[in-house]
Formats: C-alpha cells, sequence, structure tokens
C-alpha cells in the first residue's frame, strides 16, 4: 500500500514519470520501496523523497484496512500479478449502483466509529508546469488511472459519498480548466483625455492604445508609466498606491479565461481581456503585499507582412510545404507578432489546417481559405509537448509555436517537419550564431550530432529581428539578421561547424543578410540614428563613429 501511494503521489506532483515508476516497479523489495529505489537510480532527490515520504505517512494515518470478505464462490476468482501503476486513465468511473454485488449482512465485519482525521495539505513548490501549487487535503486519490487498476482498494474513514466528493474536488484541482472561451476585447470604451491611479484599468488600456503606446508600467509608489516608440514617458501627476493596484488587478482577473485567482506572493504571467480594450498580456511580480503590474498590448489586428520590409528571400519561407523556420530576438522585439503575420499570410493564400501552441495566447487569428486552432498551454493542453503531438496526430499543415524553451519541444519540432508540417517557432538569442549554438548546448553531448543532421535537414530559415525607434520618435523599425539554409550552410550544420555559418551568409548574399549589413541601410536611409546601430551591432566598430563620446568631441 505503501508504494502505491508514493507511485500517486510522485507522479500527481511530477517528480516522476509514469515510464520511469513502470521501469523500476519491478525493483521494489521489503528492504527498498518505491521511493528508495528511484533515490538509488538517480531519478529522485533523497530530500524530496523524505519530505514525500512523511506525507505519505500521514495518508496511512487516515486508511483502515478492510478485512477481507470471504466470496460465496472462491474459485470463480482468477488471482493475477499486480502489474506497476498506470497512470493514464482520463477519468474516475464509478460502478452502478445496481451492478454492486450482493453480500450477506452476517459476513460484513462492524468497526468502530472513528472520527475523521484532518491531514494538512501537501504542496511541493516548483513542481507544476503552469506556476501553480497544487493544494489538496488527500492528494493522492485523483491521481488519473490508479482508480482503474487492479490495485488493492483504499479505504477512508468516513463514509462514501464523503470519499466521492474529496476525490471528485481534487480531480478538479489537477484538471485543466472548465473556462476554454477565449475572449477577444470587442467593443468600445471612449478613451480618457488623461488617466491618473483612480482611472479603471479599462480606461487605463483604452488611453494607452489611443497614443499607441505598447507597454503599460504600474508599480507601488511610482508614477504610472507607458512606452511608446521606445521610449517611456510618465502619464500621472500622482503616484500609484497598493489600493491602486489591487483594484486593477482584481478588474484584470475579470479578463482571464481560466478563471485564475490571483493570490498574494505568487508571480504570474496572463492574457487577459477586457470588453472594449481588446487583448493585453499582463505580467505580475510581487514584493512582500505589493504588486507591481507590466502590462504589454497585444494588437488587435493583423499587420502587413509588407509593413515589415523583409529581406526579399525571407519571403520564400511561406511557399515551403514543409520544414523549420525560427524567428528569434531579444524580448520585446515583435517576435510573436512575426510569427503570427507569416502563418496569417500562409492561410491568405492557400488552404491549410493552422494550429497554434502559444504561452499565452496573445492575437485571436483569421485563417479565411481552412481551419485554424489556437491552443494555449495550461489552458486546452497540460504541457507544450502534447500539444505538438496533438498537432501533429490531428494533420496540421502548419504549426506556429511560441516560445521554444525545451529540447524535447525541438526534437519534436524537428519531427513535425519530418512529418511534412511547416513550422514556424519563436526563440530566443540576439543572432543566428548565438541561437544556433544555444539549441546545441541544450542537447546532452551523446545527441548533439543526430541534433545537427536533423537541423540540417529540417531547418529552411532563420529571422532574428531588433525593434529600433525611428528619429524624432516617429515609432519603430525592424532591423534583421536572416539566413536562408542553404546547402553549403547545411553542410556546416551537419559538422557542427557553426562558427563558419556568418562567413557563409556573407558569400551568399541573395540568401543571407548579417544584422550589422541591416543596421547600416537603416543609418543611411535616414530611419535611425547613429548611436542605435553602435549599440546593436554584432561588430560595433564597424560603427565606431557613432559613440556617444565621439559626439561630444565635436567629431
Amino acid at each position: 500500500m505503501r508504494n502505491e501511494y508514493l507511485a500517486k503521489v510522485l507522479y500527481s506532483n511530477k517528480l516522476v514519470t509514469e515510464a520511469q515508476i513502470q521501469e523500476n516497479w519491478c525493483k521494489i523489495n521489503t528492504d527498498h520501496d518505491l521511493g528508495q529505489v528511484l533515490c538509488e537510480a538517480g531519478i529522485l532527490d533523497s530530500k524530496m523523497y523524505t519530505r514525500v515520504l512523511d506525507y505519505v505517512k500521514t495518508l496511512e494515518a487516515k486508511v483502515v484496512e478492510v478485512p477481507e470478505v470471504q466470496s460465496v464462490a472462491p474459485a470463480a476468482v482468477e488471482k493475477k500479478e499486480v502489474p506497476p501503476p498506470a497512470m493514464v486513465q482520463p477519468t474516475i468511473k464509478s460502478t452502478p449502483s445496481s451492478q454492486k454485488p450482493v453480500v450477506p449482512q452476517s459476513v460484513i465485519p462492524k468497526a468502530p466509529a472513528t472520527p475523521k482525521i484532518e491531514v494538512d495539505t501537501f504542496s511541493l513548490e516548483g513542481n507544476n508546469p503552469f506556476g501553480e501549487v497544487v493544494p489538496s487535503s488527500v492528494q493522492v486519490e485523483v491521481i488519473e488511472g490508479l482508480e482503474s487498476t487492479s490495485m488493492s482498494p483504499v479505504a477512508l474513514m468516513g463514509n462514501a459519498s464523503e470519499f466521492a466528493d474529496e476525490a471528485s474536488a481534487d480531480l478538479e484541482t489537477n484538471a485543466l480548466p472548465d473556462r476554454f472561451a477565449v475572449a477577444t476585447g470587442e467593443g468600445s470604451v471612449v478613451s480618457p483625455e488623461s488617466v491618473n491611479p483612480e482611472t479603471p484599468l479599462s480606461g487605463v488600456l483604452a488611453y494607452a492604445r489611443n497614443y499607441n503606446a505598447t507597454d503599460i508600467y504600474l508599480q507601488p509608489g511610482f508614477l504610472m508609466l507607458m512606452r511608446q516608440a521606445g521610449k517611456q514617458h510618465y502619464v500621472s501627476d500622482k503616484p500609484v498606491e497598493n489600493d491602486h493596484l489591487d483594484r486593477w488587478l482584481a478588474e484584470a482577473a475579470k479578463g482571464f479565461a481560466d478563471g485564475y485567482e490571483p493570490c498574494v506572493g505568487k508571480d504570474f504571467s496572463k492574457t487577459l481581456a477586457l470588453p472594449g480594450v481588446g487583448r493585453a498580456r499582463l505580467t505580475v511580480t510581487w514584493e512582500d503585499a505589493a504588486p507591481a503590474l507590466a502590462i504589454r498590448l497585444i494588437p488587435t489586428e493583423a499587420v502587413s507582412l509588407d509593413k515589415f520590409y523583409l529581406p526579399p528571400f525571407c519571403l520564400d519561407f511561406l511557399a515551403l510545404q514543409s520544414g523549420l523556420v525560427f524567428i528569434a530576438g531579444p524580448s520585446g522585439s515583435g517576435r510573436s507578432t512575426m510569427l503570427t503575420t507569416m502563418g496569417e499570410t500562409v492561410a491568405a493564400n492557400r488552404h491549410i489546417f493552422l494550429q497554434t501552441i502559444e504561452k499565452p495566447i496573445e492575437r485571436l487569428l483569421q485563417n479565411p481559405k481552412g481551419i485554424v486552432i489556437q491552443k494555449e498551454v495550461g489552458l486546452h493542453t497540460h504541457t507544450s509537448v502534447a500539444a505538438i503531438q496533438e498537432a501533429i496526430s490531428d494533420g496540421a499543415d502548419v504549426i506556429l509555436f511560441d516560445h521554444m524553451d525545451s529540447i524535447d519541444e525541438l526534437w519534436l519540432l524537428l519531427q513535425a517537419a519530418n512529418a511534412g508540417v511547416l513550422v514556424f517557432a519563436v526563440s530566443s538569442g540576439n543572432n543566428i550564431l548565438g541561437m544556433m549554438t544555444r539549441l546545441l548546448e541544450g542537447a546532452p553531448e551523446s545527441h548533439r550530432s543526430a541534433l545537427c543532421f536533423a537541423l540540417a535537414d529540417q531547418m529552411k530559415g532563420v529571422l532574428v529581428q531588433h525593434l529600433i525607434p525611428v528619429v524624432q520618435g516617429q515609432g519603430q523599425i525592424l532591423a534583421f539578421e536572416s539566413m536562408k539554409v542553404t546547402s553549403t550552410i547545411a553542410n556546416l550544420i551537419r559538422k557542427g561547424e557553426l562558427t563558419q555559418i556568418p562567413a557563409a551568409m556573407s558569400a551568399a548574399k541573395n540568401q543571407g543578410q548579417s544584422l550589422d549589413d541591416s543596421l547600416q541601410s537603416l543609418v543611411e536611409s535616414g530611419y535611425i540614428n547613429g548611436v542605435e546601430a553602435w549599440q546593436r551591432a554584432s561588430d560595433p566598430r564597424r560603427f565606431s563613429a557613432y559613440r556617444p563620446e565621439m559626439h561630444g568631441k565635436g567629431v
């Protein structure tokens, strides 16, 4: 019974996988329980095992062993070997009352009434992929699949209805949210002429959109701050106080698609939609009991691809039938906007089944000639890995993936590309060499050669973008480092000779563009200041004439 409890708790808190439990179940003996076996295998931390074991012991205190009931026909019962726990069944199925076996009252043992024992909540911080700590008074009872195995039943003190209520409540805690509708934020809210800490959040958002602001920063003790054309501006005369932040946060919570309720001290990032002001991404960080709010406004309408002024060869990515295209750049450079614009441009020109995997969903997309499905990790699917597998099995023609964080996600995206899917994925990196190096370093050394071959075969292009303020505050413009994976570059990737890629890009002028060339073009065209180019250049010496100290000397 202890091993069954350990399996349930470890799996439900995502400390081990089902495969790891299955693999090590046969190693359990009288001297080593499941937790000890996993510790010896290097899968489970010994300190975490101690915490889990203490919790399991509290559960065992609640359990009463039900004496074995003599069956009327023991010969008809076939004894089977108990398999390791399976954890894949999605629901708990109860036996209809009409199918319950009739047991003579004379053989049912009578146990003295025992008061119900309350067990403290067991929660392991950091083991939930969606940023939540899963509390439950009897958490192990909700692990999916264990109820339908041949393991011994667990009898909790109290009547059957109490147990059913507890199991049902805990199942809802671990399940995905019931609310799946993603609001558009359509409607109309008149923008106020000015804003202050007393202005409702919807008014603050409307004001920001009216003046083309991209970000809003609200912190206790500071004036309200907005970012416009890459520069920050104060928009109020009075500082923000804690009660203003609490009120704004409560209003924002009404726009969460999953019904999430903010909790003091728990940082989070979510997309919200308030009627009349569109959608926005809210990031909340706590300092003691005071929240700080950072809000990024999401465009309400699609941006035409020709407004990005992409290098001509990048348009070839849209005609691909399969393959993997990366979109990278620093945070806040418009990668998600570029991702969705490319997806919608493909959808506007051919009949496709488009599926997005986002963390979280930002702008709601249009697909006039086919089907579009947008999935948010934590709202519509448990993990991004599961979402990729679902997209492949569903037969998606195009996958938009925002944002790639792990090597497991990369392998599956390459698998999707190999299966005939066109994949656009957002990644991190300020230049192509840095992004490629990070991808390979994220893989175990024994698998890097295989990853190089897979990237060489399936990667079709990379687009790294930087969003730069235009002179005189006239907006922002993109500078690009981009390349099309030619046979020469594919061979370099296959050999792992990444440092040779910039030279290969320079040699193929019509198939690649360096960031410094893009910056130089923008400076010569008068779009950006030379200082901006010098600050972002891969080789700052090329723009040394624009260094600020040189300007101070009259150069």
